[in-house]
């Protein structure tokens, strides 16, 4: 039986840490078939945070050993605003019944090099449960 598990994100600036107002944070899960589905679409308030959002997680019991399936869910985190580098952070693990809060540090674009990226993207790795 499926369960829930959440993931709030919060946007700051990477040399103040002050919150990012109006960022817009995507939040998808890649589906079996390799498609992507949309779970969130916000725009980051006053602190830098979203609202709360619930993800479909398998249950508790197949995190307690390593013959069962994963124990969470993946989804795929994208940040981005004008006037910063846009941030994407794969695999962010959602487990049942946690919240997860994943904090994105944006780098403002006026400390980029000309030809520099035009992003950022990171993966994170699985758990050793």
């Amino acid at each position: 039986m499926p369960s829930t598990g959440y993931i709030k994100v919060q946007t700051v600036t990477s040399r103040a840490e002050l919150p990012v107002e109006g960022a817009t944070v995507t939040i998808a899960m890649t589906m079996p078939d390799g498609t992507q589905r949309l779970l969130s679409l916000q725009r980051t308030d006053e602190s830098g945070m979203i609202e709360t959002v619930a993800v479909a997680t398998p249950e508790a019991a197949y995190s307690l050993s390593p013959e069962q399936p994963k124990g969470w869910t993946d989804v795929t985190v994208t940040v981005s605003q004008p006037e910063y580098e846009t941030v994407r952070v794969n695999t962010v693990q959602i487990f049942p019944g946690v919240t997860t809060m994943q904090e994105i540090i944006l780098i403002p674009r006026t400390e980029l090099p000309g030809d520099g990226p035009s992003g950022e993207s990171f993966t994170v790795p699985p758990q050793g449960l």
